[in-house]
C-alpha cells in the first residue's frame, strides 16, 4: 500500500465558522414552512439544499426576525430610572422622616439638659444634701412613704423647713383624677423685702416619665432626666412639657396611643395642683424648773 493511499490518522480539520449573516439566514429559512420558502427547481432525485450565503432579497426579513427574537432588545434609560425611583421612593421618604425625628429628639434632649441644671447655688447645695440622704435611707430599706418621712426628718434636723406635700386634682375631659406625694423646702428669703422660696423635691422624678417600648431617642431623653429633682415651679413646668412631648413622639413611633396618665396636663397636675402641706411637729417643751420644795426633798434623801 502506497503512502498516498494511507489514511491520515490526524483528526479532520474543523469546519470554518459560519458568518453571522449566514446563521441568521439559516434561522430564517428553518423557521418558515416549505410553502413560504422561495421557489426552487431541483432536479429529479436531488435534495433541496440551503444556499451557502443569503441573498440580498431576504436580508430585510432576516434582520427583522433577529430583532423579534430578542437580539436587539433596547431598554430605555429613562424607563429604568423611573423604575428605580418607584422602588426607592418609599425608602427616601422613610429616611427623611427618620432624620426629622432624630433632629427633634436631639433638640428636646438639649433643652432638657439645660433645664435639669440647678438655677442657684442654694438649690445645688440642697440637691446634694437630698441625694445623699435618699441614698442612705434607701440603703437601709426604706420604701416610698417611709422614705419621704425619713427624708423630711433628716432635712429638718439639718436646719431646713421641709414637709410632705399631697397634691390632688379632679377628673377632666383629657385625664382622670389623681393625687401625688412629694416634698417641698422653704428656703430663707434672700433679703428683707423678698419672700421665702418654695423648692419642690421629688425623689422618683425620672420614673414618672417611663413609657412602654421606648424608642432609642426617648431612652436618651430619659437618661437626661434627673432621678431626684430639686427646683422651683417654673423650671419644673418647662421640664415636664419637654419630657411629655418626647414621650408622645416615642409612643407614636411605636404605633401606641398616649395614655391619659402621660399627657402633659396630667403630668403637670402632679406638682402644680392645689396641695396640703403637712405641718411640722411642734417642738418638744423645755424641761420644767424644779421648785424649792422639790430641791429640798432631794437634798433630804
Amino acid at each position: 500500500m502506497t503512502a498516498a493511499a494511507q489514511i491520515d490518522p490526524s483528526p479532520a480539520a474543523a469546519a470554518p465558522p459560519k458568518s453571522l449573516l449566514k446563521r441568521l439566514f439559516e434561522r430564517q429559512v428553518l423557521r418558515v414552512s416549505p410553502a413560504e420558502r422561495l421557489p426552487s427547481a431541483p432536479g429529479a432525485g436531488e435534495k433541496e439544499e440551503l444556499p451557502s450565503e443569503p441573498s440580498s432579497l431576504c436580508l430585510d426579513g432576516m434582520v427583522r426576525s433577529f430583532m423579534e427574537d430578542g437580539g436587539g432588545v433596547v431598554v430605555e434609560k429613562g424607563a429604568a430610572t423611573r423604575c428605580c425611583n418607584c422602588f426607592h421612593a418609599g425608602d427616601a421618604s422613610d429616611d427623611e422622616d427618620a432624620a426629622a425625628e432624630a433632629a427633634a429628639a436631639t433638640d428636646i434632649a438639649e433643652t432638657i439638659k439645660g433645664l435639669v441644671q440647678c438655677a442657684s447655688l442654694r438649690e445645688r447645695n440642697l440637691l446634694a444634701d437630698v441625694s445623699t440622704l435618699v441614698e442612705r435611707h434607701r440603703a437601709s430599706g426604706a420604701r416610698k412613704r417611709d422614705l419621704l418621712c425619713l427624708l423630711v426628718d433628716s432635712l429638718r434636723a439639718a436646719g431646713h423647713d421641709a414637709a410632705v406635700c399631697l397634691s390632688r386634682w379632679d377628673k377632666s375631659s383629657s385625664h382622670p383624677a389623681g393625687d401625688h406625694t412629694y416634698l417641698d423646702v422653704l428656703l430663707p428669703a434672700g433679703s428683707d423685702r423678698s419672700e421665702r422660696e418654695r423648692v419642690l423635691v421629688d425623689v422618683d422624678f425620672r420614673a414618672a416619665f417611663e413609657v412602654a417600648r421606648p424608642t432609642k431617642a426617648y431612652r436618651a431623653v430619659l437618661q437626661r432626666l434627673p432621678s431626684v429633682f430639686v427646683g422651683k415651679e417654673d423650671r419644673l413646668r418647662l421640664l415636664v412639657a419637654a419630657s411629655a412631648d418626647a414621650a408622645r413622639a416615642s409612643l407614636k413611633k411605636r404605633g401606641l396611643h398616649l395614655p391619659p396618665w402621660r399627657k402633659p396636663e396630667y403630668m403637670r397636675a402632679k406638682w402644680l395642683s392645689p396641695y396640703d402641706r403637712e405641718a411640722p411637729p411642734p417642738p418638744p417643751p423645755p424641761p420644767a424648773e424644779a421648785t424649792t420644795s422639790e430641791l429640798a426633798a432631794g437634798d433630804a434623801e
